[in-house]
């Protein structure tokens, strides 16, 4: 069994990073705060949506053009990184993200955002494969885009998984796929 620092170390790298509330007293500072955070518990809303329905016209409307994100399987630029996972995602049968707890920090018109997800990808009934489910938390960096705001940096911390990750080859595409940086 590994030592108790060994186990914890993914905790150990969480930062506790949100915005707090102006003042009462500040009713337009408080209702831009507001309306700030719902456009971005929007985005994962609209990004947990666009994945489990394979529709990467949502997908992509979260993520800023010069997006860098780095993976659980891979990284790089935001067109090759959502390539990769269009194809992925047809290998299951259906997948689920449920967006939980987020963190959310406002500065001007950047901002930070960790949220804790948890995606479960099912296997067709005739599968040999056990269904994948992933605890991740998505760090994610944020610039305001007019009256929106976009992710312009995703790392994702992958925290721990049930089922075979990444998934075997069974079928096509194998995935991380072939000429993208892989992580181990």
């Amino acid at each position: 069994m590994p030592d108790k620092d060994a186990r914890n170390e993914k905790r150990h790298v969480m930062q506790y990073r949100e915005s707090p509330a102006p003042p009462a007293s500040d009713p337009e500072g408080t209702l831009r705060w507001l309306r700030d955070r719902e456009l971005i518990k929007n985005l994962y809303r609209r990004y947990a949506f666009g994945v489990d329905s394979i529709d990467f016209e949502i997908v992509r409307s979260v993520f800023h053009p010069d997006c860098r994100v780095i993976g659980t399987a891979e990284e790089g630029d935001l067109n090759g990184y959502l390539t990769g996972i269009e194809e992925a995602l047809h290998q299951w049968d259906a997948t689920m993200h449920f967006v939980g707890n987020q963190y959310i920090e406002i500065d001007g018109d950047r901002g930070h955002v960790e949220s804790w997800v948890v995606g479960y990808h099912m296997e067709a009934e005739d599968s040999p494969l056990e269904h994948l489910v992933l605890g991740l938390r998505y760090q994610d960096d944020l610039v305001r885009d007019g009256e929106d705001w976009k992710i312009i940096r995703r790392e994702t911390a992958k925290q721990w998984h049930t089922g075979t990750f990444p998934r075997p080859f069974v079928g096509p595409p194998q995935y991380p796929r072939r000429g993208r940086e892989s992580h181990s």
